[in-house]
């Protein structure tokens, strides 16, 4: 049976794959371990899952549309999940390669007869089940599960299974080969009832197990002949348990979004279904956009609204801890969960398919002084422009803002216009005031620039507006929070 009807390998574009830096500079490693909530199964899943993200249109909307049956009836497939993970469990063992064949098909068939109780298992779920799903991967796997495994197919492996037990001893031929000597030991289906002594029939002879002439070759071909049934069930053993364990994984996959959406509406945030647009199409548009990790403390996190349709670069600008880099990661995390087939922290959320997802953090200082900060952002850098391509999306916190202003801007302004005239989409949060007002009087079309929000009196909104960037950077009402000012300081004091 095929196992992979819940992640379909056969749609056009396959998978992008998402770097560590990623996973770090996102917070991605927090949001798995809530849709794991502490089963280390379903962490694996759900990096593995979040890391190979989904290349084409197609593939998001099929598992979507298996992430909803799971989400409408969880009970049922936790079910089935729990199945998974006992078929798992059971013990197959490692047998050498100088085992005899008699002791290799004991322990063969010992797993064998475990899992076909499981499949029986199995079974009776996906028939009570199928008529509840409406997603092509669940309805498809029922469907599999109930043709491949009807009632006779139990019947006959029941029949075999019986059979290699060798009740009533063995019925074997030998064929005789040049010399006369004997070739091609066929084991055939055992005899109803045991023998007793020895019988002569015409061309055969039977022989019971206490027959001592010629004891040794007979062993021989009886061990020649157990061998390739040993290997027979083996494989068996190892295909059915192939097969649990790649429905466990993909199950569990879904069963961590579904622990993620239930634990993210009764933190109060609303989720909603991404819409997907072409590949390769710029821009995105968001309602009430928040960041899922900080949804999970239960305090309360304010939406972002943005529209950036037929944008390729948003520059963001504005105060100190106004959201931007909440607001950074934002994008990054949903953008991510949309194309894992996933809900997104969100009233609304647009955006197309992207090649693939980079990060490019301001990093910390080199412990091994080896080099400077700059030296490690253009490394950085470097590494991005060597992998990242058209319909790509690059995420940009305070990069360059190692070296003096002037300097980043003449780094920064060739750059972010090479990349945005390849099709690359760049959310570039700064404070760089002359590489932004640069770009923002260059009048490029497919640019937004948002600032966050900062009332008169200092307080943060954390919402991002369309507007210029201005080449303050808000330090006095930093200066009245941390020393308790109720006026702003005089003129000319620096601040």
């Amino acid at each position: 049976m095929r196992a992979d009807l819940l992640f379909p390998p056969g749609h056009a574009g396959a998978a992008t794959t998402l770097g560590d830096t990623v996973f770090t500079d996102l917070g991605l490693t927090a949001v798995c371990a809530a849709m794991a909530d502490g089963d280390p199964v379903l962490l694996t899943a759900a990096r593995t899952g979040l890391t190979s993200i989904a290349a084409d249109a197609a593939t998001v909307r099929y598992r979507q549309a298996v992430f909803a049956d799971c989400c409408a009836h969880p009970d049922r497939i936790r079910r089935i999940y729990d199945i998974a993970c006992a078929a798992t469990e059971v013990r197959r063992w490692t047998i050498g390669r100088g085992s005899r064949p008699g002791g290799k098909l004991l322990l063969a068939l010992q797993p064998v007869a475990e899992s076909m109780l499981l499949l029986r298992r199995l079974r009776a779920e996906c028939d009570g089940s199928a008529a509840y799903f409406e997603s092509s991967g669940l309805t498809a796997l029922c469907a599999q599960v109930r043709s491949t495994l009807p009632d006779e197919y139990f019947d006959e492996v029941g029949t075999h299974l019986a059979a290699l037990d060798f009740d009533h001893g063995m019925h074997l031929s030998i064929s005789l080969g040049p010399g006369n000597k004997p070739v091609d030991p066929i084991l055939h289906a055992p005899p109803r009832s045991r023998p007793r002594g020895l019988r002569r029939r015409p061309g055969a002879f039977e022989a019971a197990d206490d027959f001592e002439a010629g004891t040794t070759a007979l062993t021989r071909f009886r061990s020649r002949a157990l061998e390739a049934v040993a290997d027979v069930v083996s494989r068996a053993a190892d295909g059915i348990g192939d097969f649990f364990l790649r429905l466990r994984t993909e199950l569990a996959f879904y069963l961590g979004g579904l622990t993620l959406w239930q634990r993210v509406r009764q933190a109060g945030v609303p989720v909603c279904v991404p819409s997907v647009l072409p590949a390769g199409s710029p821009g995105l548009h968001c309602l009430g956009l928040r960041d899922i990790g900080l949804g999970l403390t239960g305090e309360p996190v304010v939406g972002v609204d943005v529209s950036a349709d037929d944008r390729s670069l948003l520059v963001v600008t504005g105060a100190n801890n106004g959201g931007k880099t909440t607001f950074l990661r934002s994008v990054g995390v949903v953008q991510i969960m949309m194309q894992a087939g996933l809900f997104v922290a969100a009233d609304e959320f647009v955006a197309p398919l992207r090649t693939g997802v980079f990060t490019h953090f301001a990093p910390e200082e080199d412990r091994t002084l080896t080099r400077g900060r700059l030296a490690e952002e253009l490394a950085g850098m470097s590494r991005i422009v060597d992998r990242v391509a058209a319909g790509g999306l690059l995420l940009c916190n305070e990069s360059f803002a190692s070296t003096g202003e002037h300097d980043a801007a003449r780094i920064a302004g060739p750059l972010i216009a090479a990349l945005v005239d390849s099709g690359v989409t760049i959310v570039f949060v700064t404070h760089l005031h002359e590489f932004a007002a640069a770009r923002r009087a260059a009048a490029h079309p497919s640019d937004l620039f948002l600032r966050a929000g900062c009332a008169d009196d200092g307080t943060r909104t954390y919402r991002m507006t369309p507007g210029a960037p201005r080449p303050e950077a808000h330090g006095a009402d930093l200066f009245r929070q941390v020393f308790g000012l109720t006026a702003p300081p005089a003129a000319g004091t620096g601040y």
